[in-house]
């Protein structure tokens, strides 16, 4: 039987990879011990049988999911942190079970190819642990940097869990979301969730510096390195040296430059504009955008190779019509922070005015919201927003949608005012008839036509065969 090396793993194919001949299900699927394999990329590869059973998750809903966004472990988190081997206990108290556990970097010719790791049940005993939470334990603290993030929405949770998660690492972080979602935010808790808080935190926006002048703002320059140069200039990644970097709309990022950072995300070193130095940088990259990647990277106009070095931990942070539930607390929060810029007491809100925000898309998210709350804070004389203070293209929402509902009106509208067309009411007066009354001339009977047009218009509109 040909010996098998677990450390030759080829991780540019796909999940169905061999090792050295033998597939994973023939090597790991009837051990006793759990196994776990991750990709370079922090995404999960393989998981056998005894590892489900441990933990009570499944392969189908673990494989190509980042380590941070499944039940995951200390021990393999040190490993992926440090890059060596970790060796520790687990405790499911819950199940009553204590589970020995070691994970290994995988190398091939000194690269780094991911992490096996190694579970196995043991007696409860009287050592000292590492705590993890199985799914049906009580979810991730959020660690206390993340606290003035406003919201209580379970998908803002879910994020803000991953990136509290990601904190404790030095993991490359990639924040995905539209504008105004809070995406700068959220990078500076990530620093300050982290054992670097105390160590420079640097910003650069890669769509607002001009291409020409965007290496010379990351890396720096030497004296006399172009027109213009009259000294040296340190870069943006050398001022957060054992810090943390965010790179804000990496999707902005020009193509020349994308190679550039690949070269730092993986080796860790630059030189200056002009320069001969070769400058080593140890710092946690935090880069955001939102755009989608994919599509550019379809487009040729974002590296792959790029994109998979940032996205080892995606947060995706959700729009604020897909976490409407946190608006009211928004607002209030907007008001307080602006009561205590300029001292305008905080106003009361209308409940029409709540319902009109409810129903309002915010296409320009938490920063549209914002600026709203300030500009009637300022505005509005009396201590309460009416539904006459806030701008039409909001307020005539209330009026399509709960002003005509209070009137018993037959018609429905959407949450944008717009009307099904004569169609679309026609065939759903057919089906509703139908299913109430059950037979042609019962329906026809009811909506005052024969049940010849009843028959013709259920044909018409496949309502029946």
């Amino acid at each position: 039987m040909k010996r098998a090396n677990v450390t030759h793993l080829n991780y540019n194919k796909s999940v169905s990879q061999e090792i050295e001949g033998f597939s994973y299900r023939d090597l790991f699927h009837n051990l006793l011990d759990g196994i776990l394999i991750i990709n370079s990329t922090g995404r999960v590869e393989y998981v056998n049988p005894s590892y489900e059973r441990m933990f009570g998750v499944s392969n189908f809903a673990l494989i190509g999911k980042s380590i941070f966004h499944v039940p995951n472990d200390d021990i393999v988190l040190s490993s992926i942190k440090n890059t060596k081997k970790i060796q520790g206990f687990l405790s499911l108290p819950i199940y009553h079970k204590k589970i020995s556990a070691s994970a290994s970097p995988l190398m091939v010719d000194n690269q780094y190819n991911g992490i096996i790791s190694i579970y196995r049940e043991e007696a409860l005993g009287e050592v000292d642990t590492i705590e993890i939470y199985s799914n049906t334990q009580q979810k991730q603290a959020i660690d206390e940097a993340f606290e003035s993030i406003t919201g209580k929405s379970t998908l803002l949770r879910e994020s803000l869990e991953i990136a509290s998660r990601a904190a404790k690492t030095l993991s490359t972080v990639l924040i995905i979301g539209e504008s105004g979602t809070g995406k700068e935010l959220v990078a500076k808790a990530i620093h300050e969730a982290g054992q670097h808080a105390h160590k420079p935190y640097i910003k650069i926006n890669c769509g607002a510096i001009p291409a020409t002048l965007l290496e010379s703002e990351l890396f720096g320059h030497e004296q006399g390195a172009f027109t213009g140069a009259v000294k040296r200039k340190i870069g943006k990644f050398e001022q957060a040296n054992g810090g943390s970097i965010f790179l804000d709309e990496i999707g902005d990022m020009p193509l020349e430059m994308q190679v550039k950072l690949l070269r730092v995300l993986q080796e860790r070193e630059f030189e200056r504009v002009g320069g001969n130095e070769t400058i080593q940088c140890n710092l946690r990259i935090i880069a955001a955008t939102h755009r989608n990647l994919e599509e550019l990277i379809k487009e040729g106009r974002f590296r792959e190779d790029l994109y998979y070095r940032l996205n080892v931990v995606p947060v995706h942070l959700p729009s604020l019509k897909e976490r409407k539930e946190d608006i009211l607390g928004l607002c209030d929060g907007f008001m307080k922070k602006i009561e205590g810029k300029t001292g305008i007491p905080a106003k009361t809100i209308d409940q029409e005015v709540i319902d009109a925000f409810h129903q309002y898309q915010w296409p320009g998210n938490i920063r549209e919201l914002e600026n709203l709350m300030e500009r009637l804070m300022v505005l509005v004389e009396g201590d309460t927003i009416t539904l006459n203070d806030i701008p039409p293209f909001i307020s005539h929402i209330y009026g399509t949608h709960f002003e005509k509902r209070a009137d018993h009106s037959l018609i429905n509208v959407d949450c944008n005012g717009q009307m099904a067309t004569l169609e679309d009411y026609e065939k759903a007066i057919i089906q509703k008839a139908l299913d109430q009354f059950g037979s042609f001339n019962k329906a026809a009977k009811a909506l005052g036509i024969t049940h010849k047009t009843v028959a013709f218009k259920a044909r018409k509109y496949n309502i029946i065969d």
